[in-house]
């Protein structure tokens, strides 16, 4: 499941987009590389995300295997300031999906991101641009 990142530096925001079958381990790599290469740089501290899912093909993605997702993605949260995180899907079950992160997200005690779920890409936008 293939994970391409774009900077845009104007906004101050990350998009990244993914395509292909969700997997749990593979969806946990890509997260812990993103950390490491991008996410945690200080030049892109402050900067909003949006995660477009909207070309998963199909998702084998466990309860667990969220959890984790979770967990990881929020031992990067910053305690200063408002970042946001838009999640773009196109279908009910990545809806749900989606959903289940965003509680499994909240339960850590760094999370800080606030997490909005979207169907269309210009709603996303328009949230994170507020």
């Amino acid at each position: 499941m293939p994970a391409k990142h774009y900077i845009d530096n104007k906004r101050q925001l990350i998009i990244t987009s993914w395509e292909g079958t969700a997997h749990d381990a593979e969806f946990i790599k890509a997260i812990k590389k993103y950390q490491n290469d991008i996410q945690n740089k200080s030049e892109y501290i402050n900067y909003n995300e949006i995660v477009n899912l909207s070309e998963v093909t199909s998702f084998k993605l466990s309860t667990e295997g969220i959890k984790n997702i979770g967990q990881i993605a929020s031992s990067t949260d910053k305690s200063d300031g408002n970042r946001k995180l838009a999640i773009i899907v196109s279908s009910n079950l990545a809806y749900g999906l989606a959903r289940m992160y965003e509680a499994y997200r909240s339960f850590s005690k760094k999370s800080k991101k606030e997490i909005r779920i979207f169907k269309k890409e210009k709603d996303a936008v328009a949230w994170i641009q507020k």
